[in-house]
């Protein structure tokens, strides 16, 4: 009731502010006060439902998300700001970021590390929690960018946070007696938003930044991010994203990186989530007896694993047979829905054989439109690619899509026709498992550059992980422009698969390669890229090396290759550059590069 009465306040409010406003320009509203409220109130009750669940259909139904979050802990600054991989990094509750700092707030994290449930819980505070920042939020405000993947709509000329902000409060807007200058509406557009925002006190929650496809809407968001974060002072601004995909900063945003659970979390989490503490206590002794048992734990990977643990009473020890138990958990448990009536042939498939058909539809959708947000359109299209190979018919696409959406949870209809994985892991893992299968590792232009998570899962489901990985790198790098980006974003998922390498000479020598063709661009362009990103990635080299490299692979270097120069980086480490032409270092047909470069850090353990 009294968030109603604050909604009808609100409208009130923004109407005078856009009338006052429009009165001093020249231009005038088509909308009345109750046109306002009711767009305001259209887009609370949406936020308030999208916030009140976690849609986890491999358990025996969606959780309430008051019911089972627990507050996670953030770090103070991003741990790629760490000197040193030993520093211990200032702490602080998610939920006290507020106090924590006065400027607007990134929030970032791995992938599954409860950003957005955590803005989910922060959304539910808001409207029901009299104790959470009342004196500072009255009401949130969603924008998920995921959904700007599909098109942005022709009326969205002032950008994409302006104009969604300006939409959702039900403003319309035209020039008196004049042609309308589209120049001059968008400035009214911005100016009119800041101003509501200044006169009130919302929280505004910008999610997935790392979900938008196209460099130029991510640049558009940025643009937008930066403005906001110096205009508006009155209502707080939260942008969520992967830690890898946003290495940007701005004036009056601070940025936080949610850390991994810790023992008290896990118990807590578990707890929560098979709703007894008795079996919450088992199944974190089940955990501290696997290789999971480590800082690298996420929300998302406990809940697949207290789903699969509920089931088996046992857990896997790699990510990828995570993923496979999932998804086939998901499969099975549609199976035994007795009397669920088919209506397509995929209703009628196998399990192995609809993994199969989702593997392929995950990969010609990823491939096609490089996002995790589908129209009805990109359906269309990627089912056209791949019913004959299932003995389909072109006119099943709209009944299996259905059946996949209604029964598996693990595709869903998350708006007027639009569909999404449920979560983007399993679009990657299955898109790996499609591209694992292929005759041949596929080097179509363009398409590496887009695939960094998926290649990185691909090598560590190979039957044959390190001659899969040495091809790669020798094969498929050379498609690849934004190498640092890249290798960023490959490298940090290849640590959370854990593949299966051989130590061997080959392997190593493949993955100095690799972290010499990083050291080029760093000695290149480290005047051009922020020096932290550039050192952040040279320590996630160095643990990903470290935990797979042989010391004998340095003694070969230092003993036969010829040190040419050496290079004093940013955090005062050296690089070291050895020459490799004299002994024609090779694997297979692939000639190495002729020098190799490595820090001294390299050199010691």
């Amino acid at each position: 009731m009294l968030k109603e009465i604050v909604l009808k306040e609100t409208g009130s409010l923004v109407f005078k502010l856009i009338a006052n406003q429009l009165k001093k320009l020249d231009f005038k509203t088509e909308s009345s006060e109750t046109d306002i409220v009711e767009a305001l109130s259209q887009h609370i009750t949406y936020v308030k439902n999208w916030s009140s669940e976690i849609n986890f259909k491999d358990l025996q139904k969606s959780k309430k998300t008051y019911s089972v979050y627990i507050p996670l802990n953030l770090y103070i600054s991003p741990v790629k700001l760490r000197l040193e991989e030993g520093d211990k990094l200032t702490q602080a509750p998610i939920l006290d970021v507020f106090k924590v700092t006065e400027n607007h707030v990134a929030i970032l994290g791995q992938p599954g590390a409860g950003k957005t449930t955590s803005m989910k819980f922060i959304c539910q505070s808001v409207f029901f929690d009299s104790d959470f920042y009342a004196d500072q939020f009255s009401l949130p405000i969603l924008i998920r960018l995921r959904e700007f993947n599909i098109s942005i709509n022709e009326n969205y000329s002032a950008g994409i946070v302006y104009e969604y902000l300006f939409n959702l409060f039900g403003v319309k807007i035209s020039k008196i007696d004049q042609e309308d200058n589209l120049k001059d509406i968008n400035r009214i557009k911005e100016k009119i938003v800041i101003e509501i925002l200044n006169n009130n006190n919302f929280i505004i929650i910008i999610d997935g930044f790392d979900e938008l496809s196209t460099k130029k809407n991510r640049g558009i968001v940025l643009g937008e991010l930066s403005s906001l974060a110096n205009y508006v002072e009155s209502s707080k601004i939260v942008i969520t994203s992967r830690t890898a995909d946003f290495n940007y900063t701005s004036e009056n945003l601070s940025t936080f990186e949610i850390c991994s659970l810790n023992k008290e979390q896990i118990l807590d989490f578990s707890t929560k989530w098979l709703g007894d503490s008795q079996k919450g206590n088992e199944f974190v002794n089940a955990v501290e007896r696997s290789p999971f048992n480590d800082t690298t734990i996420r929300p998302l990977t406990i809940a697949h694993l207290c789903a699969i643990y509920e089931k088996n009473n046992k857990i896997p020890d790699k990510p990828k047979t995570v993923y496979k138990k999932i998804i086939y958990l998901l499969l099975e448990e549609w199976d035994e829905q007795r009397n669920l009536q088919r209506l397509s042939k995929y209703g009628n498939f196998e399990v192995d054989r609809k993994f199969e058909f989702l593997s392929a539809l995950a990969f010609h959708l990823t491939v096609s439109t490089n996002k995790s947000y589908f129209s009805v359109s990109d359906l269309g299209n990627a089912y056209g690619n791949i019913f004959g190979d299932f003995d389909m018919s072109s006119k099943d696409m709209k009944s299996v899509i259905n059946e996949i959406e209604s029964h598996s949870g693990l595709f869903i209809q998350s708006g007027y026709e639009s569909y999404e994985f449920a979560h983007k892991s399993l679009q990657e893992y299955l898109t790996a498992e499609y591209i694992v299968k292929m005759p041949f590792i596929p080097n179509r232009r363009n398409l590496t550059e887009r695939l960094p998570n998926e290649f990185a899962i691909a090598i560590a489901i190979s039957s044959m992980p390190s001659d899969y990985f040495i091809s790669f790198v020798l094969n498929n790098l050379n498609e690849v422009k934004d190498i640092i980006r890249f290798i960023q974003i490959f490298i940090n998922r290849l640590i959370l698969e854990k593949p299966d390498f051989n130590k061997n000479n080959s392997v190593s020598l493949v993955s100095l390669m690799l972290y010499s063709t990083y050291l080029e661009v760093y000695i290149k362009d480290s005047e051009q890229l922020s020096l932290f990103i550039m050192d952040n990635l040279a320590n996630e080299f160095e643990i990903f090396i470290k935990s797979i490299i042989k010391r004998n692979t340095f003694e070969l270097i230092l003993e036969n290759y010829e040190e040419i120069s050496s290079l004093p980086s940013s955090d005062g480490n050296i690089i070291f550059t050895y020459n490799l032409m004299n002994i024609g270092v090779s694997i297979g047909n692939i000639q190495l590069p002729f020098v190799l470069r490595c820090r001294k850090t390299f050199l010691e353990f």
